[in-house]
């Protein structure tokens, strides 16, 4: 046998070997989060689908499988009292009942010219470029921004003002420079689709007693969605309404507005994705909710534990834990059905904030909060709404800091790498520190992440923030050790096949 053909047959036969070797490492079994879960590492989300498809929206360095990391810009152009108590603390030397509690009753009370001069200062100044920038730096690619109807629809019988329109667009203008994507939420309906001062008025909500209503509330969407047209580079999703109350409303007539929702959003913006709420529903009635025949459909859900009498009651560790145990059917749904955003999550586990129950009803945690407690509910044989529990974060001890931090990382590891994304309530506040976006991760226990998307298996398995000395692991350290072989094997083949295949052509003959 020729020496050049005993080289070729031994370079075949390394090749075949070569050849099994790949194959057996890439039949191994995949790690359990590449397996099970919809994180960045293997699954893209529904909304990173819809990124990769457009190509101008200016996030640098995103892939596929970025999920929303997200912010609301909450309290601006519907204000809430505990987002910015200042509007409201104007009127603390008026008697109880004539104090406003809700921007219906803030303008009511101001009469409408000094109501829009109060207001327009306020557009103009609570959210800044500065503070979009300041979010992007962080890892933020998306907001939330919650607007009342009457920016578009408003009757003159309202003490409502209107004008928000050119503050938005700026706001949007804002982000096509940054690279920011934007969700536009219809947050209040004509008559009040839940009766919360996040509505605009707080009291009985009238919503679906009228047709009038809905007819307002559609008009108002069309208006949204002809934005969400103009600023498609910028507008990626549309929320049809936030929160409408199941505990007021037939879901089965809820469920009839989302679908005539859908058509109209649809019949004006064929891509754009079409974002309902789940009322309030526990995730095994969501179906309900969705019509088989939606495309570009997502679900919102809000997640908290601190608006339930038991829930504020439970310790640091049960808080943690109760995360997994709150997600676990929402996790399920995204699995078979479309998508879930949680679209609003805070650090807060309880409601000593100032007007987080509404401007003058107290506080589960003191046993102030009318018709809800009359004994205090916390997981202490005492309750203070002070240190940990007040206002002031620099007061707050390196163990509530670490706890929160440790409850927003529980959090983080579902929102973000099982489901299609997150937004943060709220992007800042006036002294509501658990609940201000850009405050905790100044100050440590909101996590940066980087600017592009969550790395791929095959470039790591661990995210590190920059500003904890923890990680987030995404594997488990199972999945960890196997990711590491294959990664190993991979080389070691890929080199000795490099290797191979340059002996074997320098035999060959030309």
């Amino acid at each position: 046998m020729k020496l050049s053909s005993l080289v070729g047959s031994t370079i075949s036969g390394l090749l075949l070997v070569l050849v099994l070797a790949l194959m057996a490492v890439e039949a191994l079994p995949p790690s359990p989060a590449s397996s099970e879960s919809k994180s960045a590492l293997s699954v893209s989300t529904p909304v990173a689908m819809a990124s990769a498809a457009v190509s101008d929206t200016g996030l640098e360095n995103e892939s596929d499988n970025t999920p929303i990391r997200g912010a609301n810009i909450g309290g601006v152009f519907l204000i809430e009292p505990f987002i910015k108590p200042s509007l409201f603390d104007q009127f603390l030397s008026r008697d109880k009942a004539d104090i406003p509690v809700d921007e219906w009753t803030f303008s009511a009370a101001l009469g409408k010219v000094e109501a829009k001069r109060q207001l327009e200062e306020h557009w103009d100044t609570f959210v800044t470029r500065d503070h979009l920038e300041t979010m992007a730096e962080s890892g933020v690619n998306w907001i939330r921004i919650p607007i009342g109807y009457w920016a578009f629809n408003l009757t003159d019988d309202e003490p409502y003002v209107d004008g928000q329109l050119p503050y938005i667009q700026r706001v949007l203008e804002w982000s096509r420079d940054i690279g920011l994507k934007v969700e536009l939420d219809l947050h209040g309906a004509p008559g009040s689709q839940n009766g919360y001062d996040n509505s605009g008025r707080r009291g009985v909500p009238e919503w679906l007693h009228s047709r009038i209503n809905v007819d307002r509330t559609l008009d108002a969407l069309t208006k949204m969605t002809k934005i969400a047209v103009e600023w498609s580079d910028v507008v990626y999703g549309i929320q049809i309404l936030n929160e409408p109350s199941r505990w007021k409303w037939e879901v089965k007539d809820i469920f009839a507005f989302y679908n005539e929702a859908y058509d109209l959003v649809r019949s004006i913006a064929p891509d754009v994705w079409f974002m309902i709420h789940d009322t309030f529903l526990s995730p095994n009635e969501w179906p309900t909710l969705v019509a088989p025949r939606w495309t570009q459909a997502l679900m919102d859900t809000h997640i908290y534990q601190m608006f339930d009498n038991y829930m504020v009651t439970m310790n640091e560790t049960t808080h943690i834990d109760m995360v997994a145990k709150m997600a676990e059917d929402v996790t399920k749904f995204d699995k078979s059905n479309i998508g879930v955003v949680v679209g609003e999550f805070s650090a807060a586990t309880h409601d000593c904030t100032k007007y987080i129950n509404g401007l003058g009803r107290g506080s589960r945690w003191e046993g102030t909060l009318e018709g809800v407690a009359d004994h205090p509910l916390c997981p202490f044989a005492t309750c203070s709404c002070t240190g940990d529990y007040g206002s002031n974060y620099t007061e707050y001890s390196e163990h509530y800091k670490s706890f929160l931090r440790s409850y927003i990382d529980a959090q983080l590891a579902i929102y973000d790498q099982e489901l299609a994304g997150w937004f943060f309530w709220n992007f800042r506040t006036e002294g509501a520190p658990e609940w201000d976006y850009i405050l905790g991760v100044e100050q440590g226990w909101i996590p940066s992440f980087p600017r592009t998307a969550m790395p791929k298996i095959e470039e790591s398995s661990v995210v590190v923030f920059d500003d904890a000395q923890t990680t987030h692991a995404t594997t488990s350290n199972a999945g960890e050790s196997q990711y590491q072989f294959i990664k190993s094997t991979r080389g070691i083949a890929v080199n000795l096949g490099m290797a191979v295949a340059i002996a074997y052509s320098m035999l060959l003959p030309f």
